[in-house]
């Protein structure tokens, strides 16, 4: 692949991280966004995060985040034409104490 001679934004790391910022920064500022990854996109440390998205956290801002999240991998396929791999899938959480189930009744 040839790399563009040019660029408005440079974009270093093609994790989660990396690959949000280059999509929002193009598709809401119309920027044009080059993203540097010396191996496969999303394969670093991070590669599991887009793997299992629970959308229940202890912050409400890190939950909207979290449900964001889940819209835009919904919609990416029929957005770019591009298969995205994305399925929903539900998770079961267990309070095996009480101090857990105050917990998960605060989080809900």
């Amino acid at each position: 692949m040839t790399l563009p001679s040019h660029a408005g934004v440079v974009v270093i790391g093609g994790g989660i991280i990396g690959c949000s910022t280059a999509y929002h920064l193009a598709r809401d500022h119309k920027a044009d966004v080059v993203l540097l990854e010396q191996g496969k996109l999303t394969s670093g440390s991070t590669w599991h995060a887009a793997g299992l998205v629970g959308q229940l956290r202890s912050s409400a801002s890190i939950t909207r985040v979290l449900k964001y999240s889940v819209e835009l991998y919904k919609g990416l396929e029929a957005e770019t034409g591009l298969a995205t791999g994305w399925k929903m899938t539900g998770c079961l959480r267990l309070a095996t104490n009480a101090d857990r189930w105050t917990e998960f009744k605060r989080l809900a």
